[in-house]
């Protein structure tokens, strides 16, 4: 054992070895003909003995910075920590004697029956990977810093006259990318300004894209999707560097700008985003009194800054609520209510308006009511998200027609009811004295 390396005892000793287990440090046996050793496990106590198992490695450590383990091995460790591999197999013995793999037997209790063998990952591998690791955390920390340069510098560009709301849409996202910067590599992997389930390299793409957008932006009145990219990086095909992340790329861009592409002076979406409602709603330019159906759009949200003076506000995912709410004569009127449809998705300026009707009016309750199903869970969670930080009372509308009052009850009732049901808000629609006996709640 005096031959191994005492970083590799150690590394065997941290990802190999059970609770209780230990290597037997002088009882390491050279197989004959062999570049290898056998290393045995052992549990002991004071009273007993056992071997647990062995492990097969390789007496000689190669450099690992010598050469790359074969892509077929790295494809193998990617989703696992032990794989199958054949002893009969030539690269098998090869990544044994190379120092990428480690053969570890184990037995059963009475110490000499096999009970399963496979293969570890390495310590030459290991090392492999670490430096790997590290390569990448010095690239990102070294790209968030040119970044943040970049953003630096975005507003140095030739005025353009620009309205208020495309000016504080561009500043919000040149703060955003300059306090995103300078993360380390690790935080940027945790922030919670992306989407939890992106990537660390989904998420530096975003942020490059942001700054080929920004500084767009600040220097041209109008541009389109494809010159993002081709100006960004000037090169063949750059005018589809994002392509692949389009849609999601641009709703967290409006998220972060909290205003639509279009006010930032990105033309050519072909597409306006409304948010239907019924209800009293006034703004700068407009205002909407009780009666019909109506849909403010995202351009119109952007611009304006509307408040109303309804106490109580619903927030619901389907439009059949919102028709047949607005169809009972007298109930929105009685109960002083303002109906809000985000029609089965929260969009960025679904939210922006919600938070500036909450924000500028004086809500005494706030009632979620959305589809019983994965999504209608989501949803519901989006919604309370957008504006739980007002003091406003919350409710919640369950799939027999009673009212919860705390988000995490709401959640765990949810998750439960999923497990065997789904149902959608118009099979369980109530009527008006439905209604009025939430509010009333």
């Amino acid at each position: 054992m005096d031959k191994l390396d005492p970083l590799l005892i150690s590394y065997m000793e941290k990802s190999i070895l059970k609770g209780s287990e230990q290597l037997e440090m002088d009882t390491g046996n050279n197989q004959p003909g062999l570049p290898f050793i056998d290393v045995n496990i052992i549990k002991r106590t004071e009273r007993t003995y056992r071997v647990a198992g062995v492990l097969t490695l390789s007496t000689n450590q190669p450099d690992a910075s010598a050469e790359n383990p074969d892509e077929e091995l790295i494809k193998l460790f990617s989703s696992k920590r032990k794989i199958t591999l054949d002893d009969r197999e030539p690269k098998t013995m090869r990544w044994l004697e190379l120092g990428w793999v480690i053969r570890e037997v184990r037995f059963k209790k009475d110490g000499k029956t096999v009970d399963s063998m496979q293969y570890r990952m390495g310590y030459r591998f290991h090392k492999y990977e670490s430096e790997k690791a590290l390569q990448r955390k010095y690239a990102v920390e070294e790209l968030l810093r040119t970044l943040g340069e970049s953003a630096a510098t975005l507003g140095d560009t030739p005025y353009i006259p620009y309205t208020v709301h495309r000016q504080r849409g561009l500043h919000a996202l040149a703060s955003l990318i300059t306090e995103i910067t300078g993360q380390m590599h690790s935080e940027l992997g945790s922030s919670s300004h992306f989407p939890a389930r992106w990537s660390v390299s989904k998420r530096i793409n975003f942020l490059h894209f942001i700054v080929a957008f920004i500084r767009l932006a600040f220097s041209r009145a109008n541009f389109d999707w494809k010159e993002i990219g081709a100006n960004y990086y000037r090169e063949i095909g750059g005018s589809k560097a994002f392509d692949s992340y389009k849609d999601e790329f641009l709703a967290q861009l409006e998220e972060w700008a909290q205003c639509p592409a279009d006010s930032l002076g990105m033309t050519s979406l072909g597409k306006i985003t409304p948010l239907y409602f019924s209800g009293m709603i006034a703004g700068q330019f407009s205002a909407y009194r009780f009666g019909p159906v109506h849909a403010l759009t995202d351009l119109a949200i952007a611009e304006e800054e509307y408040t109303t003076e309804a106490t109580t506000i619903w927030l619901v995912e389907n439009r059949a609520i919102l028709t047949r709410m607005a169809a009972e004569q007298g109930f929105l009127q009685d109960t002083n209510s303002l109906v809000l449809c985000v029609d089965g998705h929260l969009r960025s300026s679904h939210r922006l308006c919600i938070r500036q009707l909450v924000k500028n009016g004086a809500p005494e309750q706030i009632i979620i009511w959305c589809d019983y199903d994965p999504d209608g869970l989501i949803i519901a969670k989006e919604l309370y998200l957008a504006v739980d930080q007002h003091r406003v009372a919350f409710k919640w509308i369950t799939h027999d027609l009673e009212v919860m009052t705390v988000w995490e009850e709401y959640e765990e009732y949810m998750k439960a009811f999923l497990k065997q049901h789904r149902t959608e808000q118009e099979q369980v629609l109530g009527g008006a004295e439905d209604w009025k006996k939430w509010i009333a709640r």
